[in-house]
């Protein structure tokens, strides 16, 4: 009698879906209003930064939210009128001690977040704190603007 050995080999599949990446975009709105430039009459105002993100459900995105210092410095942003210009600052925090920019120059905080997708779009609000020092009392009647770059990294 002649033995045969079967060899069996076991074939295990599996489907390993590829995490993708979600696609993200970013908006912001902040303005000040009307500004009164005497001594002891600071302007104070929130806005939002808002972060889209799309894909598949449970599709994932790390990123990081940075402002520029824009017609100014990060110690002091600058929106200008003419010639004219009052000095001013986006925060982080309500109480406006870490400013919001690139988080790698001087002292400035940048947004480090991620998101993981329950539907085909999910969107993120941060809120961006503005202070304009009081004191600018030679600021000329006018509308001051600064053009900033919110630069979202993911």
């Amino acid at each position: 009698m002649k033995r045969v050995g079967l060899a069996f080999a076991l074939l295990l599949l599996a489907s390993v879906a590829a995490q993708a990446a979600a696609t993200c975009s970013v908006t912001a709105s902040l303005a000040f209003g009307s500004f009164n430039p005497l001594p002891g009459q600071l302007a104070e105002t929130a806005g939002t930064i808002s972060v889209t993100c799309t894909g598949n459900i449970n599709d994932s995105a790390s990123y990081t939210i940075a402002i520029n210092a824009g017609l100014g410095s990060f110690a002091e942003r600058k929106m200008v009128f003419g010639s004219n210009f009052l000095a001013y600052n986006l925060y982080r925090d309500s109480g406006c001690t870490q400013v919001w920019g690139d988080g790698i120059t001087g002292s400035t905080y940048a947004v480090a977040d991620s998101m993981t997708l329950s539907s085909s779009s999910n969107t993120k609000n941060y809120v961006v704190y503005g202070r304009i020092v009081s004191g600018q009392n030679t600021a000329a009647a006018g509308n001051y603007a600064d053009s900033l770059v919110v630069t979202l990294t993911y």
